[in-house]
């Protein structure tokens, strides 16, 4: 029986990123063997050849197996193994999906059934009360009755949903996921946590080759890997011993959320489905002015900032949460204002044209004066010259 001392965690964790290794090294073969490849389309889809859609798979597919081990073995969480089987569940429908392209309205039913699934056998996982603190203020949000489950199952649902929408650039989302869980193992604690430590790592693995174009987590990476962590940010808080306030998931996830909003948003006031694909995520006007290895870079170190400032205290992350939101919101306003150039352009070229034109027609007008004085003049020169001799 292995033993929960911190180095046979240790070696746990090893295994699943071995695994992980294992897997991306022939993630070509396996994606032409169960046809997970992702083909360019020239218009969403940018990447030049088509590439195996296998690193959610590589990621948590250890993960699974070495949390269940470690489970069965050592650690009694029952309430974790609820979130192992959901999250199973999620990356199969996943794989369906980048498979065979379902609607995203088929995806979003799959979802809200496997969480209704997960609050019927397990009601931990519903929320009830949110104190939350800001600033010093505090507000006590309580979710009493009937409304508790439905409230809960909007978070879930919102935040995985924009996680899958954060979903852009090589190395964006496994680098959340690895960012999101060293933060819900901190606050578990290193045994309840184990599972998030070993997708943490998994997870740096197949990031390093997303990040080299060799495959893509796909919607089966992004769903799956998004309900693990919203289900285990809400055990960090819910189960017994728990010591992480409520407001802190707000420090981890407000990046993908808040963009997620802003674009769905847009798109109702455009007259498109909230689901339109578009290429005007955070990570696309970040891409517009950098390469994308320092657009990763940026964007998870504005996301991981007040997380990290939590740890600290309440105070700073709350600042440096504002100050994040700040830099967000400038770059976005003025990716946009340099993204319409016609319209703040258009009455120059306009003026400009018209200057040209009136000139022309100016020049054209002297022109043709000339050309119709020339004869008279001509004339008129012969005729004096006539005249002199004839005197």
């Amino acid at each position: 029986m292995v033993g929960a001392h911190p180095s046979n965690i240790a070696m746990l964790c090893a295994c699943s990123a071995a695994l992980t290794g294992v897997i991306c090294h022939y993630a070509a073969s396996i994606g032409r063997a169960a046809q997970l490849m992702d083909k360019p389309d020239g218009a969403l889809k940018l990447h030049k050849t088509a590439t195996p859609v296998v690193g959610g798979l590589a990621a948590l597919l250890p993960t699974f197996f070495v949390s269940l081990f470690y489970w069965t073995s050592v650690a009694h969480a029952p309430a974790m193994l609820f979130t192992v089987t959901a999250a199973t569940t999620m990356l199969i429908i996943g794989m369906i999906d980048d498979r065979a392209n379902l609607s995203p309205w088929w995806r979003l039913l799959a979802l809200i059934l496997i969480v209704w699934v997960v609050f019927l056998l397990k009601p931990v996982f519903v929320l009830h009360t949110l104190p939350i603190d800001f600033f010093g203020g505090h507000l006590l949000l309580a979710l009493d009755g009937w409304i508790a489950a439905p409230v809960t199952a909007l978070f879930i649902i919102g935040f995985v949903n924009a996680a899958n929408m954060a979903d852009g650039i090589n190395g964006q989302l496994l680098g959340s996921v690895t960012v999101w869980c060293i933060f819900i193992a901190y606050y578990q604690g290193i045994e309840v946590g184990l599972p998030f430590l070993a997708l943490a790592s998994s997870a740096l693995v197949a990031s390093i080759y997303n990040l080299r174009g060799r495959l893509f987590a796909g919607n089966s990476g992004a769903y799956s890997a998004s309900l693990f962590v919203a289900l285990g940010a809400i055990a960090a808080y819910r189960l017994p011993g728990a010591k992480m306030s409520a407001e802190i998931p707000v420090f981890w996830f407000w990046l993908p959320v808040l963009d997620c909003v802003r674009l769905m948003v847009g798109r109702l006031l455009s007259g498109r489905s909230p689901f339109a694909g578009d290429r005007n995520h955070f990570h696309h006007l970040l891409t517009r002015t950098m390469r994308a290895g320092y657009a990763v870079a940026i964007y998870l170190a504005l996301l991981a900032a007040p997380g990290a400032a939590a740890i600290i205290g309440l105070t700073w992350a709350n600042a440096v949460l504002i100050i994040c939101i700040g830099c967000y919101g400038a770059f976005v306003f003025l990716q946009h204002r340099m993204s319409e150039p016609r319209r703040i352009e258009r009455p120059i070229f306009a003026i400009t044209s018209r200057l040209r034109a009136v000139f022309l027609n100016i020049s054209s007008s002297t022109a043709r004066r000339q050309a119709a004085v020339q004869p008279e003049t001509l004339i008129q020169e012969v005729a004096k010259r006539s005249a002199r001799r004839a005197g």
